[in-house]
């Protein structure tokens, strides 16, 4: 689990009694806070642990400015968000490593709105409704995704780059490796 929470810069989650603050997308739409989880709460999505992001004024999400996430030097096998985007996106995140070296890592996010993953993601979170600057619409569900990229290169990765591309939001992220992923699918049998 990796706390993304100096990164925030963005308002994508609102209660009714702020909807004006909403910059999901070019509308100022925003999610149902009280459809997600609780900001700083430890989650688990389909038996991956993330630390939800702990809104504060600067924002609840971090919209992709190509913003570089200093990471426990490790190996890892994957990298898992929980995030959203306005339309269907797809750009580079880029792990750096202790050698010099920098990988580019495709990443897709399927649109907050359609509700259809367009990259094979899994749905993370799926609301009833949707808020607008001025209204709630309600029976009009928004979809938060829970998609991974692979980290292929045996070495320690020290850093990842985000895309530059504001479509994107990440809501937490966590790193994983083979040796985690064994040990939660044992947990879980």
């Amino acid at each position: 689990m990796i706390g993304i929470d100096d990164l925030l810069n963005n308002r994508a989650t609102t209660s009714v009694s702020d909807l004006d603050s909403g910059r999901l997308n070019a509308w100022g739409n925003s999610f149902p806070a009280e459809e997600l989880p609780t900001p700083g709460a430890l989650i688990e999505v389909a038996g991956i642990p993330f630390t939800w992001a702990n809104a504060h004024a600067k924002g609840d999400n971090v919209r992709c400015e190509g913003q570089v996430i200093d990471i426990p030097p490790g190996q890892y096998d994957w990298i898992y968000l929980l995030a959203a985007s306005e339309r269907r996106s797809e750009d580079t995140i880029w792990a750096h490593y202790e050698d010099g070296h920098a990988d580019p890592l495709r990443v897709g996010i399927s649109d907050f709105l359609d509700g259809t993953p367009a990259f094979g993601e899994l749905t993370a979170f799926r609301t009833s409704r949707m808020h607008y600057p001025h209204h709630v619409q309600e029976r009009l569900p928004t979809t938060m995704w829970l998609t991974r990229v692979g980290m292929p290169r045996r070495g320690i990765a020290q850093s990842l780059r985000l895309p530059r591309l504001v479509a994107m939001h990440v809501f937490a992220l966590t790193l994983v490796t083979g040796i985690d992923m064994r040990r939660a699918e044992g947990a879980a049998i």
